[in-house]
């Protein structure tokens, strides 16, 4: 009987054990403050007809981090148009402190719109709406671009026939400020640069000042009180081989791009090329920036004038009056872009005034279309340079036949019969192809990604911005 009372009274305490115990847990579950969620962000943005009725077709934007781009067809206003959109969960948008939802607001994109999505924490996260009339087929290839490389800002143009048959300016000129980039934006072409350089020297042979076979050193060369004492191989060096790449000099280390050589003058990289090792001239190619350089040298001694007063003088005969030799940031013209490096590197880390010849030259890509109209063989614009000195500009080097004067040729698989360059610097990347076809297309950057694969993504890129323009009624 002892026993069973004691099995009673234990019985009776794990059940009010249990009991406490469900009690405190419950307890503990009510007093437990929910987590309320961070998320703030726009997963889809776009315009449809049913929404816009002026719309064929719903359209969507692009989004680039916090930036959302989007091209409508030319005619259609801006003014006021309906967005949807998708965000977060539990998370609200609002425009100018309003909150507002998809599909029931009209608001006006003909300027840039900022949106401001708000988690259920408070978080907030604005957004950059960029909506714009054009041609989204083509413009959608370059935002994709953009989004892949975190692009700020971009403008481009086509032509065909020696007439601009689309232009354009996507995302931001200068971030800080909102400012849109324009066709008229001047933007540094980097190498892009050196198709000047080689212009330059077209005219100062039609001119009869100077010939593509004459010694750039030596004791009969061009820059022969500049540059003393120099071996039998520098003296050997021609304007030719400069202009092709091949005076036998490598870029390692390269003197116009390499930070040691940061605050030397022009004239001390070209002392110190001197003195570096070199091949043979003319018997292998080697991309070299200091080539280009010491074509600087030489235009300024033949011409008697600055390079960019003597380039400017032969843009003139264009009628091209806006592209100009760079500064840094404080000497920035008031329709230059700013520049926006990537991983860690100096967008505004080299002295233009030193790597003019070589990548220094800024310009707009309606300048550089008026331009290349001029030198194209074409027929339809009066050229500046003979049709004899035009062929000999883009013959293709007998040591490297994809590479002619200053300009790239014979691509292994991209732009057939065409010629075109690329440039890089931090802050910048540049390409231009002028179209055996009279279709022509110009890409101007104010960033660039130092991710593999860049550079080749971009050649890639304008070759289908070309094909695109060949099968487009215009």
């Amino acid at each position: 009987m002892k026993n069973f009372t004691k099995h009673c009274h234990l019985l009776k305490f794990l059940q009010v054990a249990i009991f406490v115990l469900i009690l405190l847990a419950s307890c503990s579950k009510e007093e437990q403050p929910k987590v309320k969620s961070n998320l703030n962000s726009i997963s889809s943005f776009s315009f449809s007809k049913t929404e816009n009725p002026q719309l064929t077709v719903e359209t969507m934007g692009i989004i680039a981090d916090r930036t959302i781009y989007i091209t409508l067809p030319d005619g259609i206003s801006l003014n006021s148009l309906t967005p949807r959109f998708a965000i977060s969960s539990a998370a609200t948008i609002s425009y100018n402190g309003a909150v507002i939802e998809s599909g029931k607001r009209q608001l006006d994109f003909s300027q840039t719109v900022t949106l401001r999505v708000t988690a259920e924490s408070g978080r907030t996260a604005d957004y950059k709406i960029l909506v714009k009339n054009g041609e989204s087929a083509f413009d959608q290839v370059l935002y994709s671009f953009m989004q892949k490389y975190s692009i700020p800002g971009i403008s481009y143009a086509i032509t065909k026939d020696e007439e601009i048959v689309y232009k354009s300016g996507l995302g931001f000129a200068v971030t800080e400020t909102d400012t849109r980039a324009t066709p008229s934006h001047l933007y540094r072409l980097a190498s892009v640069s050196k198709q000047f350089t080689s212009l330059c020297i077209m005219k100062l042979m039609e001119r009869g000042k100077l010939t593509l076979d004459q010694k750039v050193f030596g004791t009969s060369g061009i820059l022969a009180s500049e540059f003393t004492g120099v071996t039998d191989r520098a003296a050997s060096v021609t304007i030719r081989h400069l202009l092709e790449h091949t005076s036998g000099w490598i870029s390692d280390p390269d003197p116009m791009f390499t930070s040691s050589f940061s605050g030397q003058s022009l004239s001390q990289r070209i002392d110190y090329v001197l003195k570096s090792t070199q091949k043979e001239p003319g018997t292998s190619f080697s991309y070299y920036n200091m080539g280009f350089g010491i074509l600087g040298k030489v235009i300024e001694k033949v011409s008697g004038k600055g390079y960019e007063a003597f380039l400017k003088e032969v843009l003139a005969e264009a009628g091209v009056t806006d592209i100009h030799v760079g500064g840094d940031r404080s000497q920035r013209r008031a329709n230059e872009v700013v520049y926006y490096s990537q991983n860690g590197y100096n967008g505004y880390g080299n002295p233009m005034d030193v790597i003019a010849a070589a990548g220094g030259v800024i310009a707009s890509v309606e300048e550089m279309m008026k331009l290349m109209f001029h030198i194209d063989g074409r027929g339809k614009v009066a050229d500046i340079i003979t049709p004899s000195t035009r062929t000999v500009m883009l013959t293709p080097s007998s040591v490297y036949n994809r590479y002619a004067l200053g300009w790239r040729c014979n691509h292994s698989s991209l732009f057939s019969g065409s010629w075109y360059h690329s440039g890089n610097l931090a802050g910048t990347a540049s390409m231009w192809v002028m179209g055996g076809d009279g279709i022509n297309c110009v890409v101007l950057c104010n960033s660039r990604s130092y991710i593999e694969g860049f550079d080749d993504e971009m050649y890639v890129m304008l070759n289908n911005l070309l094909r695109m323009a060949s099968s487009t009624t215009w």
